[in-house]
């Protein structure tokens, strides 16, 4: 277990040098990337188009509708949903529960907070996973963890051996709000990136269950285990896979 750790991490940590930039496009009839069929087609270009994007948020809402809320004390939950490209372009944001965007949530009661909080799981999933390696937003916050998996002689600490591999991860690839702009480039332009590191759940990357990845998908708005309930059933749902291969 431990030396399947150490993979993951030497993984991860090589990913770091890399980042891509960051914001995006409210509706699903918009989008780039020439990802193949859903499931099944072979991605091309950047990955997931808007149809597949407007698939995964479908499957993401029955997914929501079917998974009890403690929190809510409901016995489904509402929830943001954000679907990326391969090149980490937000391609659609929607809540679940009414299907409006940022800028018109049509009433939905889902958390505002979450808005933001979706777009960052997606991107933290698709940019340290690879055609080679699944690597979600829940295992990326493991290995940055103190108390995560790994070793912890003095010195392990910090490498592909020891607990913390990528500590301080969160601070890399700084999230741009909706109303930011680095110079005179603003993050709120339509089919811009988005960036943003989440070291929890609900961050799914989305593969063609043929080895290439498409994209990610992240959800939030309720606690960590619905939020990864939710996001793996919307790739799954959708026809997609959350790994390179299935058994």
């Amino acid at each position: 277990m431990q030396k399947r750790w150490g993979v993951v991490a030497l993984v991860g940590c090589l990913l770091l040098g890399g980042g891509a930039r960051g914001w995006a496009l409210e509706s699903e009839s918009q989008g780039e990337g020439q990802g193949q069929g859903q499931g099944q087609g072979q991605g091309q270009s950047t990955g997931l188009t808007s149809v597949q994007a407007t698939a995964l948020f479908q499957a993401c809402q029955t997914a929501a509708a079917q998974t009890p809320s403690p929190l809510r004390k409901t016995p489904g939950t509402k929830m943001w949903c954000a679907v990326v490209n391969r090149e980490g372009k937000l391609l659609l944001i929607r809540a679940t529960d009414t299907g409006g965007t940022p800028t018109d949530p049509g009433g939905s009661d889902a958390w505002r907070g979450s808005i933001e909080i979706a777009s960052a799981k997606a991107y933290t999933a698709v940019a340290f996973s690879s055609h080679d390696l699944a690597l979600d937003s829940k295992t990326i916050g493991l290995l940055a963890r103190p108390d995560g998996p790994g070793s912890t002689a003095v010195a392990d600490i910090g490498t592909d051996a020891g607990v913390a591999p990528l500590f301080g991860i969160g601070n890399t690839n700084p999230f741009r709000p909706l109303t930011g702009g680095i110079g005179a480039v603003h993050d709120d332009g339509i089919g811009l990136r988005h960036h943003g590191i989440v070291t929890f759940a609900g961050g799914q990357p989305v593969y063609n269950c043929h080895g290439t990845l498409l994209g990610a998908i992240g959800v939030s708005g309720d606690g960590v285990d619905q939020d990864d309930i939710v996001a793996k059933g919307a790739v799954t749902g959708a026809g997609f896979c959350t790994a390179p291969s299935v058994p």
